[in-house]
């Protein structure tokens, strides 16, 4: 038995040594096995992705429109495609309190265009639900406090509509959420 234990002992040994003989690459631990770490994955290189000129500049003039003044004064926009609506807002009022002037805008259709209901003056807002004839508003509104401070509160807001085919019972409500 116990030649035997000396047997098991000395081919252990010679397995041990073995490895350690093995040369470095062997020892090397196989990266594409192990999860990868921030130390482990390579930073990609940047690509230059600026513009460079294809063609010689062509000179823009300015548009005489009236009706764009209005148009560039957007500043958000909510589409709601499949309900012919959208909220939009426009900069205007105080722009240091509630500058964004919002509106619901409903497309009565090519030869009416959009019928617009203002919804409220607000600092900012999202939109946070939306289903049929119905959006909910997450905004934010400043006043003037009693003590000439401005107070700044945020608001859950429900707008709800329907278009009727006259145009003369359009129903458009807002009615304050939590």
């Amino acid at each position: 038995m116990m030649s035997r234990n000396l047997a098991i002992a000395a081919a252990l040994g010679l397995m041990i040594s073995a490895c350690d003989a093995l040369p470095e690459e062997e020892h090397a631990v196989d990266r594409a096995r192990e999860p990868a770490t921030a130390s482990t994955v390579p930073t990609p290189e940047p690509a230059d992705t600026r513009a460079e000129p294809a063609g010689e500049p062509e000179t823009i003039e300015i548009a005489e429109d009236e009706d764009l003044q209005w148009a560039a004064s957007v500043m958000q926009i909510h589409p709601m495609e499949n309900q012919n609506a959208k909220l939009f807002a426009v900069s205007g009022g105080d722009p240091a309190i509630n500058g964004l002037v919002t509106y619901l805008g409903l497309f009565a259709g090519p030869a009416e265009g959009w019928r617009v209901y203002r919804i409220g003056d607000f600092e900012e807002w999202t939109v946070s639900e939306e289903g049929r004839r119905r959006v909910v508003l997450d905004a934010r509104e400043s006043r003037m406090g009693e003590e000439d401070d401005i107070v700044t509160e945020d608001r859950r807001l429900i707008v709800e509509f329907r278009m009727g085919e006259d145009g003369e019972s359009d129903r458009v409500t807002v009615t304050p959420a939590r």
